[in-house]
């Protein structure tokens, strides 16, 4: 029961953080257009985080259901979201001297993470390989799509020369 609440958790950490990245400081769409991504707007925005919305929920609901190795689809949520709020919004908080929209709101991803580890796994409640696996997986995957896209890999790809112009 530990984990389901703290993943159900998390969406709700999800939701609140987008809040804060749509209200605060101009809001992230704002944020990542002024400084890295000119052509990145409020229509990206939403249904990128509409299909994590989903996803998130779709992993919980299978954890839910089913239990056992589906730990880590939750397991991908928490620890790719945690680690985003440093990789993304500490650091550019930092190197930028100027607030990352998020940056407040990922503590409860820090939370959630630290619950996590202290109660579900320190506990027994989830293998150290499914453990590994969903940190590992959230890490990579998730937290490095979410620092690098917006920052580098898309602008990157905006800038080159279309192929259809040519």
């Amino acid at each position: 029961m530990t984990l389901d609440l703290l993943a159900w958790a998390l969406l709700a950490s999800y939701v609140i953080h987008l809040l804060d990245e749509t209200l605060m400081n101009g809001g992230f769409v704002h944020w990542v257009s002024s400084r890295f991504w000119p052509g990145y707007n409020n229509r990206m925005f939403f249904w990128f985080n509409l299909g994590a919305i989903l996803g998130i929920s779709a992993s919980n609901v299978l954890y839910d259901l089913f239990g056992g190795h589906f730990v880590v689809l939750p397991l991908f949520w928490i620890f790719g979201f945690a680690v985003h709020g440093v990789t993304v919004h500490i650091f550019w908080t930092v190197r930028q001297r100027d607030y990352s929209p998020g940056l407040l709101t990922s503590i409860l991803y820090w939370v959630v993470a630290y619950l996590t580890v202290r109660y579900a796994f320190s506990e027994g409640l989830i293998s150290a390989v499914d453990f590994w696996v969903g940190a590992a997986a959230g890490t990579v995957l998730l937290a490095g799509f979410l620092t690098l896209a917006p920052t580098v890999i898309f602008p990157a790809l905006a800038r080159r020369p279309s192929s259809r112009s040519a």
